[in-house]
């Protein structure tokens, strides 16, 4: 059973009459509890309703909460307003609980101890220096199997320093079709023609610690590279009903990793991931459950 430390954002979506809990790294330790994993997440809330809430979330999603601290901040928030035709907006709340993750030499050596077989984090936690330094602190004191980034690239919440932070430490990278040409937007990388093989072999030439791209199609599917074979291929989506998209990538990713992880092949790790994917984007959660 592998063991996956996940270090990022703890948010609440809140509507005009709802509010749900996310946030891609905590949607990510979900999926790779359900998956078979020993999940644990490094994140903080605050002192608040919604930290509390939270916090018994993560009990009943049976995630280790134990790098999970509460601060003097509010617990992270996104305000969701939707315009007549159902078109959200979102704002990410600034200066919350999550941007202000602070890391004791005591949790270090406490994560050395529990000799994890992955890292998972992305690019909004890096935009507070705060947590950016926690971050580093972590990718540099402590060894792990693999540092898998899902790039997650979201509005006024990523810049060059923080994309390239993912792509140089990153052992398995995950990102959309969508995303990919904001990466080269960046000048991060530099492509002759445009391919799902170009832009592989042009990311993992620029940054060779990428043993494994994944490019994200949506229905369509997803790309599939690994850079020491210096091979692709190109996996069909599973169609499905969608509800909702939220929360699917997540899911691939976990999924995807956890079958990785334990032995198995990449294509059956492809397999697992698409499925579970599916099943996400037909259910409104982006943690399809009926325990909360």
């Amino acid at each position: 059973m592998p063991k996956i430390l996940s270090f990022g954002e703890i948010i609440w979506d809140v509507y005009e009459n709802e509010q749900h809990i996310g946030g891609a790294p905590l949607n990510f330790a979900a999926h790779a509890k359900r998956c078979g994993a020993k999940s644990f997440m490094i994140s903080a809330v605050g002192n608040d309703e919604l930290g509390k809430d939270a916090i018994e979330i993560v009990k009943k999603l049976q995630i280790d909460e134990r790098f999970i601290k509460a601060n003097t901040f509010a617990t992270g928030k996104c305000e969701v307003l939707l315009d007549k035709c159902g078109i959200p907006t979102y704002n990410v709340l600034e200066n919350t609980a999550f941007d202000n993750i602070v890391l004791s030499d005591e949790d270090i050596e406490e994560i050395k101890n529990q000799q994890f077989d992955a890292l998972y984090f992305g690019t909004l936690i890096q935009r507070n220096s705060v947590s950016k330094n926690a971050l580093e602190k972590l990718c540099k004191s402590c060894n792990f199997r693999e540092i898998i980034c899902d790039i997650n690239l979201r509005k006024n919440c990523y810049d060059r320093t923080s994309t390239e932070f993912c792509l140089k430490n990153a052992s398995i990278l995950k990102i959309s079709d969508e995303e990919e040409p904001l990466l080269r937007e960046l000048g991060l990388y530099y492509l002759a023609e445009v391919s799902y093989e170009s832009i592989a072999k042009a990311i993992t030439a620029e940054f060779p610690n990428i043993k494994i791209l994944i490019i994200t199609l949506g229905e369509k599917g997803s790309f599939i590279y690994e850079s020491q074979k210096q091979s692709g291929f190109l996996f069909s989506g599973e169609k499905a009903q969608v509800v909702s998209t939220v929360g699917a990538g997540d899911s691939y990713t976990a999924a995807w990793c956890v079958s990785y992880l334990i032995g198995e092949s990449i294509l059956t790790a492809t397999e697992k991931a698409t499925k579970l994917s599916a099943y996400v984007v037909s259910h409104k959660d982006a943690i399809p459950t009926s325990d909360f």
